[in-house]
């Protein structure tokens, strides 16, 4: 319509610059344009944009009009999903999960404290000897420590634990740093003051006690501060079994426990500038064939029906550090010939339960989500009966013949139960 009324106009000009006298020499010819003009010029400007937005919209809309007007729901929620605000959301929503799954805040349970949860916990008469296992906690009742302290309590309470084994990293990031150490009170003594959790509490170091890069102050890092002597001056559940030497304690008449410090075993230590440290890992790494040579022996010794080797590295594991080279080559071979039951411990801030591929017989078992876990498959070579990146922890109940082993989430799942005969 522009285009023709711009046309007409132009031709207009044209007609009283170029002499034509079509216009005064035939009226009724001039009269009929004369009206056509008039009638263009009516057309409003709005009527015919309206008109030329109905054909526009016919282009663009038309195409997507297959769908029935007033279709399905399930249409409808398919272009909305399909939708770029759609899309959006949904990436949001899974990039959150990911972000939650991997701090740890992210659960599909609720927490709960009805003791009938716990029923299952309880351990016959004939379960003589009785423990809980927890790794990788000390955060400062951060991230899930609360949680899981508190699950233990109450687990404990059905349970009765006669002691607590502690399989390292239990001050983070970077161990103690003086007489005294208000992380102390912090992380351990004012987090674990549930009646049930008052028995003695056996404990390794972890790397994270000896130092870490994470911390700027990891020089002043006094890993001979988590010993005994020093940590019982403020808490007499302490008992420091394998943070300086080897060390064995005959738990019950039927247990014998033997406790290793591995974070001198690993060489990947030795370059760190925390691994210098006073009665560091470079002072200790001199005992590491001392440390294997006691195991042997000892083991040999020991007369307990059952026996179980506690260190804060695992020998196998599918958790996102793997296994522990240099305790692959030194460990397997004395657990399988000194007939050990159980290898405990930490490290990989997961839930694990790994059969030993020449022994079924012999159980390693990860309990390192006492506080922060990760995002973790899960997917590793070693055959796994059990895997999970909750936080939790770890029950042995033992008999004369049978030993029973629980997984226990955070939020009071009994995730996972075995039961193993001893012949």
């Amino acid at each position: 319509g522009i285009c023709r009324k711009n046309r007409f106009r132009v031709g207009r000009a044209r007609t009283r610059t170029s002499g034509y006298t079509h216009r005064t020499t035939d009226p009724e010819r001039g009269e009929a344009r004369r009206g056509e003009r008039a009638t263009m010029e009516r057309r409003t400007v709005d009527e015919f944009e309206l008109s030329d937005l109905d054909q526009v919209d016919d282009l663009l809309v038309r195409p997507s009009r297959s769908y029935k007007k007033g279709g399905s729901s399930c249409s409808k929620f398919l272009r909305l999903v399909c939708s770029k605000v759609g899309l959006r959301w949904l990436v949001l929503c899974l990039l959150s999960l990911m972000i939650g799954a991997a701090i740890g805040h992210v659960t599909v349970r609720s927490r709960t404290t009805d003791s009938t949860s716990y029923a299952e916990a309880r351990a016959g008469d004939e379960y003589t000897t009785r423990f809980v296992v927890v790794g990788d906690w000390g955060r400062q009742g951060q991230y899930h420590q609360p949680e899981v302290a508190m699950q233990m309590a109450l687990v404990g309470a059905m349970l009765r634990p006669q002691f607590v084994i502690s399989t390292g990293d239990n001050f983070y990031p970077s161990g103690l740093k003086r007489v005294n150490d208000s992380q102390i009170w912090d992380s351990f003594v004012n987090v674990y003051d549930y009646p049930s959790l008052q028995g003695p509490w056996y404990t390794v170091l972890g790397n994270h006690d000896y130092g870490d890069d994470s911390a700027k102050d990891d020089y002043a890092t006094r890993p001979d501060l988590q010993s005994t002597e020093w940590m019982q001056s403020v808490d007499k559940r302490w008992v420091c079994c394998g943070g300086r030497d080897f060390n064995t304690k005959e738990a019950t008449e039927d247990l014998h426990l033997f406790f290793l410090d591995t974070s001198p075993f690993v060489h990947k230590y030795y370059g760190q500038n925390w691994a210098s440290v006073r009665s560091g890992i470079l002072d200790q790494k001199d005992k590491v064939q001392a440390q294997v040579r006691d195991l042997d022996l000892t083991l040999e010794k020991s007369l307990a029906r059952w026996k179980i080797v506690v260190g804060h590295h695992p020998v196998y594991s599918n958790g996102r550090h793997g296994d522990t080279p240099e305790l692959v080559s030194a460990l397997p071979d004395v657990l399988h010939r000194q007939k050990v039951d159980f290898y405990i411990s930490g490290h990989e801030h997961d839930l694990q339960d790994i059969e030993d591929p020449q022994n079924p017989n012999l159980r390693y078992i990860t309990s390192g989500g006492g506080s922060k876990t990760r995002l973790e498959s899960g997917y590793g070579h070693n055959k796994s009966n059990f895997f999970s990146m909750n936080a939790g922890f770890v029950t042995v109940a033992l008999a004369q013949h049978k030993a029973r082993v629980q997984f226990w989430l955070f939020d009071a799942t009994l995730a996972y139960e075995y039961v193993v005969e001893k012949k």
